[in-house]
């Protein structure tokens, strides 16, 4: 895997074993998508596997990541490609759930501009993230929640606080782009 765009194009990335990968044609349509948006903004990647999605949006121009997962093989290969690609000034990385890492940032009163979500497939947890993500609003008045899912697994069109602005297949793949309902 590699970085496709930005000024880190064609880097290697290392993806920790047992973690799906989210494919170039996908990563491309989705930062095709959001290539206005990215320039100077904080960025949270949820179940950030190899931080690919994150890592992507720094070298687009993200102002700063922060990448959590719950696996340690995911965290030290986020390291490790942090590391490698001498970004780790603008990155922050976190051993956690997604729902601690969510609860703790609203505590810190942080907020984010562009959040990605791309949990495991077959496991239903976008669902209840995006839940997490109403109770405890991190997301910045104008930002988007980003989630790529497998197609047959569910999710929500609408919920008390968010909207689907754009919703795109690819393969197997599901591209979900969410904003704050009246943004």
């Amino acid at each position: 895997m590699r970085v496709i765009l930005g000024s880190l194009k064609g880097r290697p990335l290392k993806v920790p074993p047992g973690i799906r990968p989210v494919s170039n044609m996908v990563k491309k349509a989705c930062f095709d998508i959001l290539s206005d948006v990215i320039e100077g903004k904080r960025v949270l990647e949820l179940f950030a596997g190899s931080g690919a999605l994150g890592i992507e949006a720094l070298s687009l121009g993200a102002k700063e990541a922060s990448f959590v997962d719950v696996e340690r093989k995911s965290i030290a290969a986020i390291k490790e490609n942090i590391a490698s690609l001498g970004i780790e000034e603008k990155a922050r990385v976190y051993l956690k759930d997604a729902a601690s890492a969510i609860n703790d940032f609203h505590v810190y009163r942080e907020q984010f501009d562009l959040i990605f979500l791309d949990p495991p497939y077959h496991e239903a947890k976008l669902i209840n993230t995006l839940q997490n993500l109403e109770d405890y609003d991190i997301l910045a008045p104008s930002g988007y929640i980003v989630s790529l899912m497998f197609i047959k697994d569910e999710y929500t069109k609408s919920s008390s606080k968010f909207s689907v602005v754009l919703e795109k297949k690819y393969g197997q793949t599901l591209l979900l782009v969410y904003t704050k309902k009246g943004a």
